[in-house]
């Protein structure tokens, strides 16, 4: 069951039709987890979660705002605002343990993200030379840390100091940060694999015609 596991990597694939993370236990290369949509990452969809030894046992439901049981329980929401000035905001939001707010931790991860060094360090080259480090936590909970690890292909570690941490919503955090607060060339490359809707005559005929 993911919601026993305490430190994990997650890997993402991408292809034009589908969107895959994969959940790998610390010290293990199998994964026992994988989220898994039939369209691009960049659709409005949500990943349905599978477990099990084959990885087909439904576990939940992940978007990048919210994670659900497989009965659809819905146990929160997250939380995303880009800033300038200062380092951006994320709030983890689980129902049972009220709002964590995830800042950076470490120098490397407050300077990267701090004005001005993220004025001049664009997404790509900062990705691919420094690890981003999220630490999420309240005064009621010590929450769980989500590194973004330094690399050009997006990989994720989690470590979670609170056993009551939905593992799902953690989810459905590397989800939005995925989306919206990092690079990764091959999430590019689907745009130019992705085939054209068909062009209608009435489009191509002269408005004046």
């Amino acid at each position: 069951m993911i919601e026993s596991l305490d430190a994990f990597t997650v890997t993402v694939e991408y292809g034009p039709s589908h969107t895959t993370f994969l959940l790998h236990p610390k010290g293990q290369r199998e994964p026992t987890a994988r989220m898994h949509k039939d369209s691009a990452y960049d659709a409005r969809s949500s990943l349905r979660v599978y477990t099990g030894a084959r990885l087909d046992e439904p576990g939940g439901y992940v978007s990048e705002f919210e994670a659900m049981t497989a009965q659809r329980v819905k146990m929160g929401t997250i939380r995303y605002r880009e800033r300038t000035w200062r380092p951006d905001e994320w709030t983890f939001t689980q129902h049972d343990l009220g709002v964590l707010s995830g800042l950076p931790e470490g120098l490397g991860s407050t300077l990267r993200h701090s004005f001005p060094l993220r004025a001049v360090l664009d997404h790509f080259w900062g990705d691919a030379l420094f690890s981003y480090r999220l630490r999420f936590r309240s005064p009621e909970s010590e929450g769980f840390a989500l590194v973004r690890l330094a690399g050009v292909r997006a990989r994720y570690k989690v470590t979670v100091r609170d056993p009551r941490i939905s593992r799902l919503l953690v989810l459905a955090c590397v989800t939005q940060f995925n989306t919206y607060a990092t690079s990764d060339p091959r999430k590019a490359a689907q745009e130019y694999l992705m085939p054209m809707p068909p062009r209608s005559r009435a489009a191509g005929r002269h408005p004046g015609r």
